[in-house]
């Protein structure tokens, strides 16, 4: 919630992801933001829009994978976005975040469960890779 978040859903085995998210916005959500990159998750977060809503895709699925929704429902001005890094411009916004961490405005230490210095990457990876942790950084020492 300290990043903006009103609702989490936690997607698991035995959870309808959908009815859940059905629950809180009966008509459809404003946005979706698909970030695993699976073709089924994809769909499914279209089918969750209401009318004039965007989903936005930022997981990468596998290369030359294809995913499929009903195109119909387009027509109610919901809009599909895909979105590479962000779709940052780092000569402009490198620059705009560093401002904003030092003003206290862009929380990035929050988003950071552990650091790791380089020779840790392999235990760094497997801690992602198995879901303990959300970000891990590498330090390196001067």
């Amino acid at each position: 919630r300290q990043f903006g978040a009103t609702h989490f859903i936690c997607a698991g085995e035995g959870v309808d992801t959908a009815e859940a998210v059905k629950e809180i916005c009966p008509l459809g959500v404003d946005f979706a933001f698909e970030c695993v990159g699976h073709p089924a998750l994809i769909r499914q977060s279209i089918e969750l829009l209401d009318w004039g809503g965007s989903c936005v895709l930022l997981g990468v699925p596998k290369f030359g994978s294809e995913a499929s929704f009903v195109v119909n429902t387009l027509y109610n001005d919901k809009s599909i976005l895909g979105c590479r890094y962000g779709a940052a411009r780092p000569h402009h916004d490198i620059p705009l975040f560093v401002d904003l961490y030092r003003a206290g405005k862009l929380k990035l230490d929050e988003l950071v469960s552990a650091t790791f210095a380089p020779e840790q990457v392999g235990d760094a990876l497997e801690a992602m890779g198995g879901g303990a942790l959300n970000r891990a950084v590498l330090t390196f020492a001067d």
